[in-house]
């Protein structure tokens, strides 16, 4: 894939504290911020290469020898950074960008996610404002590979089970380089569909003097309005004649995420004859696309949109994070190097998300003609969709319209250890031998509780969406700051555990014959990953009104006995008693939260400021009942890949036309078998009504083989430079995909199930590229990429036999058509030290990547027009401003993406699209001694809003507001 060549540019880690308290940059006591030296005409000089610290190839940047003479002019800061991760980008075998860790520190970005933001075709997700996945060239974030010192580095997911890394716990203090990899040698670990992103850490011998540097922070979100510390360490010693060298690093932070949101969980049309039976001559309006069935208030004969499920959501995640890093290095010659190491990380997040939720559906029994639309009090706007809708139903009971306050509360857990050794041997001068064996493990603990209270029955309901955000301005009967019309009452646990571990060796061996072939290399990797996914779930209703009992009502529990969800009566009692029981649990421990919704964004009206908050006191006061004797079968499952690779390379050297050109070029082969087990659970039925749980395993087997050529040519030697590649890649399917995860309902002959004989996606890629670089710190570059994708997963269904019935079953399934995708990157960083005083300290980094695909073949599925494929911007970039004079220092960011498609098929059947996005943040700092400086950073400092919609900007999924952080600290060094 293409080269990034802005990555260089995009030093964002904006974790300025770690970040520069583990470079120590400006007190110079980590290699890769040693000073650059120019002469007085601006040709730079050589400085020291970074000492690598991966055994898996990441770029070693070399020396650039100039012949420039005269006195040299000594520079350090944000140039040094950009010479040191130019200089890898340059020397590099494989298209790849690099952000070093002086330039990450620069930037106002606190994780590694945050920081890969400013690299050429990189975009990223968002949680609660902080960077959390990355997407490289539209690869979804699933199908990139993560690094930590050339070892895997797991997911964290809390939800269902994937491969996609969560960026958030991984503190920028920590990283030496990064470095995105978008085109493959054959001695990679295979995984990385759009590519590879390498987290390096700093090193025991990156420093010759020993040195010990600490940060501490306040950070203040206005949403919050919490003032947070957060503190980092790292020291760094060599010992026994320098022969062994330790490094430990720390870092500890709270942070308070808050964020809300004005969503509309999907855009329906609604049948105008609900009563009305289908068949096959008169589908209904929706599933069966008759838009004659539909309401259609302009009667153009296509049935309009109307809200599902508006909700407000301000979400609070209080978050304490740990990480730890500690290395040992030995050195006993120049000819062997061995090592053990390991990284910690845990972000623990203390949920409470307050949500005011709307349900627009009715029992089909009370619905009268247009679906209980009110159209004497309803309009329709643009795109076929209401701007203002009212809702009308039967008044009292369980039946008909309802407003809900829920709160999603509880802890979610994320951890990963990844710990290794290994050695490096120099048999001879020419034959080096590599071996590592390393383990790592990721476990990811949602604790979920719920506590939800409805008003049952309510006469109407109306949304307003006709101001300029097209947000939803809900207006209720009832007031939603009290317990006005609350009928039922719901407690729940819902923990989930996922856990992830791998295990793997790897053996290389090198030889440099000292020719044209200037390098061999053949090596083995053995590598075995296990997923389980365990869920529980119980839950406890108070229901005020019993359909058929008048007067009575009722406690109920799930239960997953029968491998089904069922609901089991508890007891019974009268309507009054049940009332006063949901009254006595949530009148005496409700609040009404501690911030006004949307207090720092703009959704176009004033409308509710405050709604009830069922807090953690409301769902002890419930009482919660125990998840752990109900087990999901269906969603307890574990996957296996186990995979044995081999490959062999060779690097040569020839000068065609005079002209030097440099290249790899090998082939890796992957053997991958999958061992799945789960169960196949039956719905009950009246005949079986115990139901049916059986367990199921499956196998499954591929074989992969992988060329890559990566070519280099010097048109001037050091100044100008072609780049052409071509690899194959693959990424492995999401363990969710692969597991059984199967159930059965044999009333309705449907079911479910996971896929175990799914195939990888695989991609075979090219890119053709030019890299002038101008000076030690000034380039300019651009990059033709192009990606063929296929085997991807599509979601099908399909006839199958079981137990001799014929069902109709949902699963996913390796696609058969083929997307390409198309693009270029344009990058290049400028240092202005040319002009006079003080304009020579002023620079300027940008890149800009275009991407286009065809022959992804999913479609809206009301206009059936082509959807681009899902994660993909067509045009994205970066610009930053930089000002440092050795002593003071700024940086002034901006981030922007187009808009993209999240899911093909969402909610209504409509798709999910991300719209167009772009953020501002700052940085400063200022050198007050050798030892200590002070720094000042804000993140989206102008408050941007993120939204979705569904196909249309008047149909708008989620408007978002996290709004500005600031941070403001000092580090020191001793």
């Amino acid at each position: 894939m293409t080269r990034s060549t802005t990555a260089v540019l995009n030093g964002t880690s904006r974790v300025a504290l770690g970040a520069a308290l583990l470079l120590a940059a400006a007190s110079g006591a980590v290699a890769q911020t040693a000073p650059i030296t120019t002469t007085p005409q601006g040709a730079p000089a050589p400085i020291p290469a970074p000492v690598q610290s991966t055994t898996e190839q990441p770029t070693q940047p070399a020396p650039v020898a100039d012949d420039a003479s005269g006195p040299d002019i000594v520079v350090t800061g944000i140039r040094a950074s950009l010479a040191n991760a130019l200089s890898a980008k340059r020397d590099s075998a494989q298209v790849l960008d690099a952000i070093s860790a002086e330039d990450i520190g620069k930037f106002p970005d606190k994780n590694v996610g945050e920081a890969l933001q400013r690299v050429t075709g990189v975009q990223i997700t968002r949680a609660g404002g902080e960077g959390s996945g990355v997407s490289i060239r539209g690869a979804s974030p699933d199908l990139n590979r993560v690094e930590i010192n050339g070892q895997t580095a797991l997911s964290t997911g809390a939800g269902v089970a994937t491969r996609q890394v969560e960026f958030r716990d991984i503190p920028a203090e920590f990283v030496s380089r990064l470095e995105v990899v978008k085109s493959a040698t054959a001695d990679m670990t295979e995984g990385g569909l759009g590519g590879t992103v390498r987290i390096i850490t700093r090193r025991p011998f990156d420093a010759k003097d020993g040195f010990l540097s600490g940060s501490a922070q306040a950070v203040y979100g206005d949403l919050a309005d919490r003032v947070d510390p957060k503190f980092a360490l790292i020291g760094s010693k060599l010992f026994a004649n320098d022969t062994i060298g330790i490094l430990g690093s720390a870092t500890y932070e709270k942070r308070s995420l808050w964020y809300d949101q004005a969503r509309t969980t999907g855009w329906r049309q609604i049948e105008r004859f609900p009563t009305t039976p289908n068949s096959a001559a008169n589908p209904n309006c929706l599933t069966g696309r008759n838009q004659a069935r539909c309401v259609d208030i302009d009667n153009n004969g296509f049935g309009d949109f109307f809200p599902d499920v508006p909700r407000y959501v301000i979400n609070r995640e209080l978050t304490e994070r740990y990480a730890f890093n500690g290395i040992v290095e030995w050195r006993p010659s120049d000819d062997v190097r061995a090592f053990v190491e390991g990284t910690y990380t845990r972000g623990k997040q203390k949920i409470d998300s307050q949500f005011l939720q709307l349900s627009t559906g009715q029992t089909a029994g009370f619905l009268t003609e247009n679906g209980g639309v009110d159209l004497t009090r309803t309009t329709l706007g643009q795109d076929q969709t209401v701007d203002k809708v009212t809702f009308v139903g039967p008044t009292g009971g369980a039946a008909g319209l309802n407003a809900a306050y829920r709160n999603i509360l509880g802890v979610i857990d994320r951890q990963q250890f990844n710990g290794q050794v290994g050695a490096d041997w120099d048999v001879t001068d020419q034959f080096k031998v590599t071996g590592r064996a390393s383990y790592a493990k990721a476990k990811a603990y949602n604790n979920e509780i719920n506590a939800t209270a409805t008003a049952q029955g309510l006469r109407e309901i109306t949304i307003d969406y006709t101001g300029d955000q097209q947000a939803p301005n809900i207006i209720l009967p009832i007031d939603p700051t009290t317990t006005q019309g609350i009928t039922q009452f719901t407690v729940l646990r819902r923990p989930r555990y996922n856990n992830q571990r791998e295990i793997d060796f790897k053996l290389d061996g090198e030889y440099k014959p000292e020719t044209w072939l200037t390098s061999l290399k053949i090596g083995v990797q053995k590598r075995d990953l296990k997923v389980t996914s365990r869920l529980f779930d119980a839950n406890r209703t108070y229901n005020g009104y019993v359909a058929g009992t008048p007067g009575f009502g009722n406690i109920t529990q799930n239960s997953f006995v029968t491998g089904s969800a069922q609901t089991v009566v508890q007891s019974t009692g009268t309507n009054a008693a049940i009332l006063n029981q949901i009254q006595s649990i949530i009148g005496p421990n409700a609040t009404l939260g501690d911030h006004d919704f949307f207090n720092t964004g703009d959704l176009g009206f004033n409308g509710i400021k405050r709604w009830l908050n069922l807090g953690m006191d409301v769902a002890n006061a419930a009482g919660i009942p125990d998840p752990f004797v109900n087990p999901v079968p269906a969603d307890t499952w574990g996957v296996t890949d186990k995979n044995l690779a081999a490959y062999v390379s060779a690097a040569f050297e020839v000068e065609p036309f005079g002209k030097r050109l440099t290249g790899v070029i090998g082939a890796r082969v992957i053997n991958t078998k999958t061992d799945t087990r789960g169960s196949v659970v039956i719905a009950p039925t009246p005949a079986r009504p115990a139901g049916l749980v059986t367990p199921f395993t499956s196998k499954g087997e591929y074989t992969e083989f992988l060329p890559s050529l990566n070519l280099k040519m010097e048109l001037i030697p050091n100044k100008l430079q072609l780049r052409a590649t071509a690899t194959e890649v693959i990424a492995r399917p999401s363990p969710a995909d692969l597991a059984p995860r199967f159930t059965l309902d044999i009333l309705g002959l449907t079911g479910s199930r996971g896929n175990p004989g799914l195939q990888p996606y695989r991609a075979k890629q090219y890119d053709f590229g030019v890299e002038w670089y101008i000076s030690r710190v000034n380039f300019v570059s651009a990059t033709l990429f192009r990606k063929d994708i296929s085997s991807f997963v599509d979601r099908t269904t399909q006839q199958e036999v079981i137990d001799g019935v014929n069902y109709t079953i949902g699963l996913p399934v390796n696609g058969t058509s083929k997307v390409q995708i198309n693009g270029a990157e344009l990058g290049g960083q400028f240092a202005f030290d040319f002009l006079p005083k003080p304009f020579d300290s002023f620079g300027v980094t940008a890149n800009y990547t275009y991407s286009d695909d065809k022959g992804y073949n999913q479609r809206d599925y009301f206009t059936g027009d082509l959807l681009t494929f899902p994660g993909l911007s067509k045009h994205s970039y970066n610009l930053s401003g930089y000002y440092d004079d050795g002593t003071i220092s700024a940086r002034l960011s901006y981030n922007w993406r187009s808009r993209f498609v999240i899911a093909a098929l969402d909610r209504g059947n409509n798709p999910a699209v991300g719209e167009p996005f772009g953020q501002w943040d700052a940085s400063a700092s200022a050198t007050l001694t050798d030892n200590v400086s002070v720094f000042l950073e804000g993140v989206n400092v102008f408050n941007a809003q993120r939204t979705e919609n569904a196909a249309s900007i008047y149909r708008r999924n989620i408007i978002e507001t996290y709004g500005r952080r600031v941070y403001g600290g000092v580090r020191v060094k001793f």
